[in-house]
């Protein structure tokens, strides 16, 4: 039943990081947008697999 809701809790904690570099104007280095495009990548891919899971077995 966690692992439906990992990647959004990461992605949740890279948008509270988000904000944190905005204020501390960390958001220009490539390792922050690596970080947050792969969060987003990681938690539409685990959204995509869940729902054709989902539909397989439901």
């Amino acid at each position: 039943m966690y692992a439906i809701y990992g990647p959004y809790v990461l992605l949740a904690a890279i948008a509270v990081a988000l904000l944190f570099a905005v204020n501390r104007d960390l958001i220009s280095t490539i390792q922050f947008r690596i970080m947050m495009i792969g969060a987003a990548v990681l938690a539409l891919a685990w959204t995509v697999f869940l729902g054709a899971v989902w539909q397989e077995y439901g």
